[in-house]
């Protein structure tokens, strides 16, 4: 992580950290203090990342801040226009918000790593298709930003399905996925997340890759995967209910924990 000074003049985000962090100072406010006002809530580690550009604001954040500071969508509107700077698809960026909120996430995978799980190296070779350099640099850093979730105070509780062809698949080269598969066993020890691979051959014919997302409070809800993050958000209602089943119907096919790691290891090892 840098130490150097943040130049507000280099995007939408960093106007939003230089100005928050103006702010919370000319208030005489700690982090933890701003973290705490009722209109905020969260912890002081969350607003020093965003202060840090360590992690982008969320819409919820960002409505908190505004009633915080008594400022009418000042915040609101710098996080509309980070939304527009990202470049990512709409429906992404609003499930990534809710991802963060969430308290348990099960995904089902049949093409690729979950971007929770990816190595940089991986996500730079998953996303690097029609992407200039800086651009591409952008994007690996929202992917691998998502990932502070699993490494905050109170982290969801990760489930994860992987079709036996995604750790089979190289992506890169032998190296990268080498790597990719040692980093999902390194997390495949955290106490939070559960990995289980589905076998090939498995009656498991689902047609895409989808996340279902539950909370603490508050009906769950889905997304469906799509092409360079087109997916769709699947709001409360009879599609998630069957969503989960299919996920269930899944679960029943897959590996134990053990030996998804041990089936993981032996196709590391033939690389």
């Amino acid at each position: 992580m840098s130490n150097e000074p943040i130049d507000p003049k280099s995007s939408a985000r960093a106007f939003y950290a230089v100005q928050l962090k103006r702010l919370r100072t000319e208030r005489k406010l700690t982090q933890a203090e701003l973290g705490g006002h009722p209109a905020v809530m969260v912890s002081d580690k969350l607003i020093g990342h965003v202060e840090n550009c360590y992690r982008p604001p969320t819409l919820r954040l960002s409505k908190g801040l505004d009633r915080a500071f008594d400022i009418r969508e000042f915040f609101e509107g710098l996080y509309a226009a980070i939304k527009r700077e990202s470049g990512i698809p709409s429906q992404f960026w609003d499930y990534a918000e809710q991802e963060a909120l969430a308290c348990g996430i099960k995904s089902y995978q049949n093409f690729l790593i979950q971007g929770l799980l990816q190595t940089e190296e991986y996500a730079r070779e998953v996303l690097r298709v029609g992407q200039r350099p800086d651009r591409l640099d952008e994007l690996v850093a929202a992917r691998l930003n998502r990932q502070e979730i699993l490494r905050g105070d109170v982290p969801p509780w990760l489930t994860v399905l992987l079709d036996e062809s995604v750790i089979r698949r190289v992506v890169g080269d032998s190296g990268v996925m080498q790597r990719q598969l040692q980093h999902l066993l390194r997390l495949m020890q955290e106490p939070n997340i559960t990995i289980r691979v589905v076998p090939a051959g498995a009656p498991v014919y689902l047609s895409g890759a989808f996340n279902l997302l539950s909370f603490h409070e508050g009906p769950g809800i889905a997304y469906v995967e799509g092409v360079g993050g087109h997916g769709q958000i699947i709001e409360p209602g009879r599609q998630v209910s069957d969503l989960e089943v299919l996920f269930d119907q899944a679960g029943a096919q897959a590996l134990p924990v053990g030996d998804s790691a041990k089936l993981i290891q032996a196709v590391l090892e033939d690389l």
